[in-house]
């Protein structure tokens, strides 16, 4: 059964807190309980961005083994492309643990 909890914010901080449930998706209960227990909270756009940054790195390194993009510049891309994954892994990472 779950108990209504009452403390009081800024109208400054409520905004906030409204604004990044928002982001993850949640609804700002939600947000918060997950957030004063230490659950992870993921931004629906951080997820949705590795998604699409993985599917863009498996088609880089799909064409650049296969001979068609073997180039210098294609090899570049692609070293980008898994140094934004690991800084974005590394971000998520962070946000998990507790303060």
């Amino acid at each position: 059964m779950l108990v209504p909890v009452t403390f009081r914010l800024t109208e400054a901080d409520r905004k906030d807190l409204v604004a990044q449930a928002s982001a993850a998706g949640l609804s700002l209960s939600e947000y918060v309980r997950r957030r004063a227990l230490g659950h992870p909270v993921v931004s629906r756009t951080d997820a949705a961005m590795i998604r699409e940054l993985r599917r863009h790195g498996g088609l880089i390194k799909h064409f650049a083994l296969s001979g068609s993009l073997a180039t210098p510049e294609a090899r570049e891309a692609l070293r980008l492309l898994v140094t934004l994954l690991k800084e974005l892994s590394h971000d998520r990472e962070k946000d998990r643990q507790p303060e």
